[in-house]
């Protein structure tokens, strides 16, 4: 179980970002070219097999507004000691943190581009570590965020 200390802390500077983050970003801008959002058929893991194990993929529902994840890379396994690969939010968390993540998510989906996050989390009991994160939507209209590809990384 992750366990947040003092919340996510929006990100502004996108240079400034932990490794491999800025790679992600760099690879999702060549994607997007002229539009607002790549499409999914757009990212190709092949083309990014060192960034894969600290990414994750997840598709965008709505009615009710929720995410699966696809694709869970094994650093974040690793890290936080639990393969999420095939769940959705809301079979993860319930109450006051579902409503939370749910709010974080209408936020990442309202921007329709890069949104970065940083904080510190306790990941199994092992110590509080500090992390980035860096969320890219992905669109098959250029309207609609259909996917979410998401890379972390820790200090």
């Amino acid at each position: 179980m992750l366990v947040a200390e003092g919340g996510l802390t929006p990100l502004e500077d996108l240079d400034a970002l932990w490794q491999p983050l800025p790679g992600l970003i760099s690879y999702w801008e060549r994607k997007r070219g002229a539009r607002r959002m790549p499409a999914p058929s757009d990212i190709d893991p092949v083309e990014i097999p060192r960034l894969m194990p600290w990414i994750t993929i997840a598709d965008v529902t709505y009615h009710p507004l929720d995410f699966r994840y696809r694709l869970v890379g094994t650093r974040i396994v690793e890290m936080g000691g639990i393969d999420r690969t095939g769940q959705a939010l809301r079979e993860g968390h319930e109450g006051e943190r579902l409503e939370e993540r749910l709010a974080a998510l209408e936020n990442l989906l309202a921007g329709k581009g890069p949104v970065a996050l940083g904080g510190r989390l306790d990941w199994l009991g092992r110590g509080y570590r500090k992390f980035q994160c860096v969320h890219l939507p992905l669109s098959d209209d250029d309207e609609t965020v259909t996917r979410l590809v998401a890379a972390y990384s820790f200090d």
